[in-house]
């Protein structure tokens, strides 16, 4: 059985959530963490859009200043 790489994992709105706020709240480096990376990806991925929209808002704030 092939496993699947992280990045190509999808990511529940819960996992998007507990990502932001572990952010937020200066846990990680925002800049240098993986849950940045995977933040990034969901941003840019088809899932986006079914995201809540505060959570959606949030994300765009914490990946916009890697722009």
């Amino acid at each position: 059985m092939e496993e699947r790489r992280d990045e190509d994992a999808a990511v529940s709105a819960e996992a998007a959530g507990a990502l932001v706020s572990i952010l937020e709240a200066g846990i990680l480096d925002v800049h240098q963490s993986r849950a940045m990376e995977r933040l990034l990806g969901l941003h840019d991925s088809d899932e986006f859009a079914s995201l809540p929209d505060d959570l959606r808002e949030r994300i765009r704030k914490l990946v916009s200043p890697c722009d």
